[in-house]
């Protein structure tokens, strides 16, 4: 609870023996502070009293242990809501992985349209055997590309899918290049 200026001007007067006027003028110079008017009035020579002179601020328990099981409740609050989050970031992914594909093109015809959900899983347990299959498929003339709504804003995944099917078709005229020219030299 906040202190009255009324009660912040008895307070000093009591505590140091200094007039109302004393007491007004030291809280005016220290913007209202208890503490800070009581060290002007002593460095300014103006404090009267027989014995030393001892200043505490009343300590109300109420708040702190509102606190306490504020931050409390936050805690737990934040786990719930840190799971919620998670939670909610999972089944963005689900339905993102549903709604989106990954379409493998042959002779510039689709073949397959895969749900990116299924490669996805797959990953984890079949992952050598998912990027083998890629490579082979890059070298057997199968282009990649993705579609969906995920794509339709960003197409920089599309644009490396082209890439390594380029570089692939590269890579295979060269060796094929070189393949003939050993077999025309024996």
């Amino acid at each position: 609870m906040e202190m009255t200026r009324e009660e912040k001007i008895n307070k000093i007067c009591e505590k140091v023996m200094v007039t109302r006027e004393e007491a007004e003028a030291a809280l005016n110079a220290c913007g209202d502070d208890i503490l800070d008017a009581v060290l002007y009035l002593e460095a300014s020579g103006r404090l009267r009293t027989a014995k030393g002179v001892t200043f505490t601020e009343e300590y109300y328990e109420e708040p702190v242990k509102k606190n306490r099981e504020t931050k409390q409740t936050r805690k737990s609050e934040s786990f719930g809501e840190a799971v919620g989050k998670f939670c909610g970031w999972v089944v963005k992914l689900i339905k993102a992985g549903c709604e989106n594909y990954l379409d493998i093109e042959r002779n510039e015809e689709t073949v397959i349209r895969i749900p990116l959900i299924i490669p996805a899983i797959l990953l984890f347990p079949c992952f050598w055997l998912e990027a083998i299959l890629l490579i082979v498929g890059l070298f057997c003339g199968c282009r990649y590309s993705f579609s969906g709504p995920a794509f339709q804003k960003d197409n920089k995944l599309n644009q490396a899918s082209r890439k390594a099917s380029e570089q692939a078709e590269k890579f295979k005229e060269e060796f094929n290049r070189g393949f003939d020219n050993y077999e025309d030299n024996e």
